[in-house]
């Protein structure tokens, strides 16, 4: 207990602020997730009420990267196709795998060969072998989107490609929701479609599948009660400059027109977070992003170790932003200043928030012991729990099918969101210490790159 007036009264008063300022923050994202369902229903009922009063027609070209994803894909591939089939657009799948994940013997399954026995009674479905040595979603999606290009020659105004993660699962509305977005919004550059992060949820045992649920949790949070909204506003004409639309992009669920894919030159290969660098190069350009209004469900790392490896590998890419002058010469010399500001803006909105997000938590509970106030200490707390119980609310009305909690579960999953909201920055934390060990930036990226790679491929031979 602190009983020093000359630091007891400067504290708490510190201690207020930053506990006020975080109940308001915390309420936004609450506020979010309980209109989230109500916001989908009346604006995917206006989209559709749009697109049946237009005629134009649209191919979408679902481009699936799968790399050592034997157990994910037959899944993600059945509820994709399962879309298709229920919307009235064209639509095809095109599963890009990796040369470097081939099967050692003959008679042992790979990605590719449960990709060709998916494709094989599925007309339009067809898989292709990245030829590249480094394997990345990057690459997998460049290489499809060429082939694609090639086929469509003189359409690719009308085509979309869209990027599609190999362990995520569509809504049955995916397809159709897609198309009557694009139609009804004139055939946008660039759309977003959205997700949670909760599909192999039921997996996640023990301790370290407790924090890694944790962490799936929080991510969903996330989707439900920010990204939406975001996308929303940076797809707005009113948007604040000169700051341009389009910093926040998602890796899943990202769909390009293909003229713009192409002339963007796809994804870039030379920085970690492709979607990250693709969101700062459209802000320049001023493309916005069009949300679409479904919910998917994505896989999360199952493991403490392989969710601690995932965050090091994001968070090397929102600090490589420091790294985009070298990327970008071009856009830099039209316009320094504004290029400059984009680049200071991401930096923090990524990867400072990333690294210093838990502080306020810490901070809160810091004080709460310290001047006696366990208010304060109690807002984390508080925070968590009303987040599990909003997001289940979320996810009942939007139809997501996810079990019903145990009765443990109402008890351990706060504490498991709790736990991962004040030690989410231990990821980029460990790349900090690896800037200091390997000062070499193409070393340090391709061992971050290599040991998410492991330890995502050692969580799906252990499911």
């Amino acid at each position: 207990m602190i009983d020093d007036p000359q630091l007891h009264i400067p504290l708490l008063v510190a201690a207020v602020l930053v506990a006020a300022l975080t109940l308001v923050r915390n309420s936004a994202y609450l506020v979010r997730m309980w209109r989230l369902p109500h916001l989908f229903t009346s604006e995917r009922a206006a989209v559709a009420a749009r697109a049946k009063e237009s005629d134009r027609a649209v191919d979408l070209h679902f481009v699936i990267p799968a790399y050592q994803e034997v157990d994910a894909l037959p899944a993600t591939f059945a509820a994709l196709q399962r879309s298709i089939e229920r919307s009235p657009y064209r639509a095809q799948i095109t599963v890009v795998t990796s040369i470097t994940d081939e099967p050692k013997a003959s008679d042992q399954d790979c990605t590719r060969t449960i990709a060709e026995r998916l494709c094989a009674d599925v007309a339009g479905s067809r898989v292709l072998v990245d030829p590249s040595p480094v394997p990345s979603m990057a690459s997998a999606f460049n290489y499809g989107m060429r082939r694609i290009a090639a086929e469509v020659v003189g359409s690719e105004a009308q085509a979309y490609v869209v990027a599609y993660n190999a362990d995520s699962t569509a809504s049955p509305d995916t397809v159709c929701a897609l198309g009557d977005t694009i139609v009804a919004r004139d055939l946008p550059e660039v759309l977003q479609l959205n997700y949670t992060s909760l599909r192999n949820a039921d997996l996640m045992r023990g301790a370290s599948g407790w924090y890694a649920l944790g962490a799936a949790y929080y991510q969903t949070r996330w989707a439900l009660g920010f990204e939406f909204d975001l996308h929303r506003r940076n797809s707005a004409r009113s948007r604040p400059q000169p700051l341009g639309h389009s910093y926040h992009l998602k890796g899943h669920g990202l769909v390009l027109r293909l003229d713009r894919a192409l002339t963007l030159e796809g994804l870039s290969t030379r920085t970690p977070c492709e979607d990250l660098e693709l969101g700062f190069r459209l802000s320049l350009l001023r493309v916005p992003v069009v949300p679409v209004t479904i919910m998917e469900d994505t896989e999360s790392p199952s493991t403490a170790v392989a969710v601690t490896a995932q965050k090091r590998y994001w968070f090397s890419g929102m600090a490589d932003v420091v790294n985009f002058h070298r990327l970008h010469p071009r856009f830099r010399a039209r316009g320094v200043f504004r290029y400059e500001l984009q680049r200071a803006a991401s930096l923090y909105r990524s990867a400072g928030c990333f690294l210093l997000a838990p502080a306020p938590y810490w901070f809160l509970a810091l004080c709460g012991i310290l001047l006696g106030q366990l208010w304060l200490a109690a807002i984390p707390i508080v925070s968590a729990g009303l987040s599990v119980l909003f997001i289940r609310r979320a996810l009942r009305l939007l139809g997501t099918g996810h079990s019903r909690l145990r009765f443990g579960e109402i008890f351990s999953l706060p504490c498991a969101v709790l736990v991962w909201s004040m030690t989410r920055n231990i990821g980029p934390i460990l790349y900090l210490f690896s800037v200091v060990r390997s000062p070499d930036r193409s070393q340090r990226l391709r061992a971050v790159h290599r040991r998410h790679i492991e330890e995502s491929a050692h969580t799906q031979q252990h499911r």
